[in-house]
């Protein structure tokens, strides 16, 4: 009758077993069904939500450089329209005193006679005018490199 029992008990056991195992395989069969399902449905929600943010991302660090670039170009022309200023400036209140530099007097009669030459062809006037125009070239230049045309 132990015999009985026992493998009444142990038919008992492999049929919970049995129906445990089929259960549990039941439902991890629909879990994983479903699981893809919800991955199938999120997955191009995901997707585009993620390609909003990039894109939103990317639209204002856009935004930021254009901001950047004009900021860049207006320091730029405000550094030039200032620099012709200064170098206007410094052309009109030129006096022609040149106090500062020291020369022997051994060199003095024939520095005053080259100067004195030069200052009656005009030289001076043409060199003023050379510098503003190699300084207006110089800023043209200036200009094409930050504008990308070199």
């Amino acid at each position: 009758m132990y015999e009985f029992f026992h493998s009444l008990f142990q038919n008992l056991v492999n049929a919970l077993q049995t129906l445990f195992a089929w259960l549990g395989n039941l439902l991890q069969g629909f879990f994983n069904a479903l699981k893809t399902v919800l991955i199938a449905i999120m997955q191009p929600l995901v997707a585009f939500f993620t390609g909003i943010a990039y894109l939103l991302s990317k639209c204002f660090y856009i935004v930021v450089l254009v901001v950047q670039v004009i900021f860049g170009l207006f320091k730029l022309i405000g550094a030039i329209i200032l620099g012709v200023f200064n170098t206007f400036a410094q052309l009109l209140s030129f006096g022609g005193s040149i106090d500062y530099y020291y020369l022997p007097d051994a060199y003095r009669a024939g520095w005053d006679g080259v100067t004195g030459f030069l200052a009656s062809t005009g030289v001076h006037t043409i060199a003023l005018m050379m510098t503003v125009f190699v300084w207006l070239m110089t800023a043209y230049a200036l200009v094409r490199i930050a504008g990308g045309d070199r």
